[in-house]
């Protein structure tokens, strides 16, 4: 009898043939094992730094190129808090000095993750490419089980460069708005794409403000890949994991055996003798057979689960916790912000926190509720007059199924669009204590 559920350790049965290389993996020439189905995601993560990209000379200078993309986001949250030193007291320029810090911190702390979990990366992806080439010959051949398998395929593109696109035209914009905001000629300070640095005038120190301008539109570059291209990387694992769930369950609710519902004389052992009785033990066989497959394929898809979970829940953890304020001050920024360029950056900006916790939401939800169907899609096979061992084991994976397998981040949320909407709610009540926090501020000093 096969093991049913089993929340084992998370290692697959079957091995990476490419897993001792799996830094290797977003190599087109060097699939693993058929093909690599997140190879896009990767070349985007080793433009940005964050994977380490092949060959030996490359290899070797790559932890320098680390360390300057990360240190450029970096330097911008020491200068949000430096900033905010400075100003201490002016509630609308703190506020806008941490929204930048927050999010440039967020990114750094994606790339270090990344950077101190590599080899576990490595094998997240050679794992995937295994399970997806699991159920990959069930769909050869098979146009509904080839076009569920294409779909998961569409819809990672569609969110790696559709969010990736909308980020490049956003972050142009985040960076050319500075360079037409009006501002006081005896202001000390002239506006930057993140974090105005005290005593940099755009006339004055045209030399020095020409360095900061360009250090911050690289780490606005760099953010736009790392950050981003972090959250569509385990968005399309989790749309290709949701695809393979899609497969089995097509597969489990095509089971059939020699059932009443398709002919009842042939249950009559007075019918047509002991061959009507052969061919129903071969049907029932081979019934057993197939959900034996259908359960050893459920097995590994939660055990990839349970590994994707313990390597990510850090990461959208963070995400989530740093959003929830980027969203909130960015909120208050819109509302109370006397700068109308200040105003129209943080326009620009609202929607992206809100898209990087969409992401993990939405995708989330799509493994949650197809895991939940295993167990309409198993009742809904043809089990009529099936032996009881096929019965039995029909039962076991609807009991198993009951249980809804959900990613969480910490193992604190679960990750799903009730928890996209939590949040967004969370952060909107933080912004209401800010603005009545602003105008008991504002009456006092009417008052006094």
């Amino acid at each position: 009898m096969v093991a049913i559920g089993s929340r084992a350790k998370p290692i697959l049965v079957q091995q990476s043939k490419s897993t001792s290389k799996g830094k290797d993996a977003g190599d087109e020439y060097g699939r693993s094992p058929s093909e690599n189905v997140v190879r896009r995601n990767i070349r985007i993560l080793r433009m940005a730094a964050v994977w380490r990209p092949t060959g030996r000379w490359r290899s070797r200078v790559y932890p320098l190129y680390f360390g300057s993309v990360c240190a450029s986001m970096l330097h911008i949250g020491a200068l949000a808090i430096l900033r905010s030193a400075t100003i201490w007291g002016n509630m609308t320029e703190v506020t806008f000095a941490l929204v930048s810090g927050l999010t440039c911190f967020n990114g750094a702390v994606k790339m270090i993750h990344h950077y101190t979990h590599s080899e576990a990366y490595y094998r997240l992806v050679d794992e995937l490419n295994i399970l997806i080439d699991r159920q990959r010959p069930h769909c050869e051949g098979d146009a509904e089980l080839d076009e569920a398998l294409q779909n998961a395929h569409r819809k990672a593109k569609r969110l790696t460069w559709g969010v990736l696109l909308y980020m490049f035209v956003l972050g142009q914009m985040w960076c050319i708005v500075p360079l037409f905001m009006q501002f006081p000629p005896d202001d000390p300070s002239s506006p930057l794409p993140l974090v105005t640095i005290t005593r940099v005038h755009k006339v004055h120190n045209h030399t020095l403000y020409s360095l900061a301008y360009l250090s911050e539109c690289h780490t606005v570059l760099y953010w736009n890949w790392s950050s981003l291209g972090m959250d569509v990387f385990f968005g399309s694992i989790m749309i290709h994991v949701t695809g393979q769930l899609n497969i089995l369950n097509i597969r489990l609710s095509r089971l059939r055996g020699g059932g009443p519902g398709e002919d009842l004389s042939q249950y009559s052992s007075f019918g047509k003798g002991g061959e009507q009785l052969k061919g129903d033990i071969r049907d029932s066989a081979s019934m057993y057979a197939e959900l034996c497959e259908c359960v050893k394929d459920h097995q590994e898809i939660l055990r990839y689960l349970d590994f994707l979970e313990n390597l990510m829940n850090p990461v959208p953890l963070a995400q989530f916790l740093l959003c929830v304020g980027g969203i909130c001050l960015t909120l208050y920024q819109i509302t109370f912000n006397p700068d109308d360029g200040g105003v129209i950056e943080c326009i620009l900006f609202l929607p992206i926190p809100a898209l990087q916790i969409f992401i993990y939401c939405w995708a989330g939800h799509g493994i949650m509720e197809e895991s939940e169907y295993v167990s309409f899609a198993a009742y809904s096979c043809r089990w009529g007059g099936s032996d009881r061992k096929v019965t039995d084991v029909l039962r076991i994976v609807m009991s198993r199924a009951h249980r809804a397998t959900m990613l969480t981040a910490g193992k604190v949320h679960p990750i799903n669009r009730d928890t996209f909407l939590s949040l967004l709610n969370a952060s909107y009540s933080f912004y209401t204590l800010l603005r009545q926090m602003k105008n008991l501020e504002e009456e006092n000093e009417a008052s006094s």
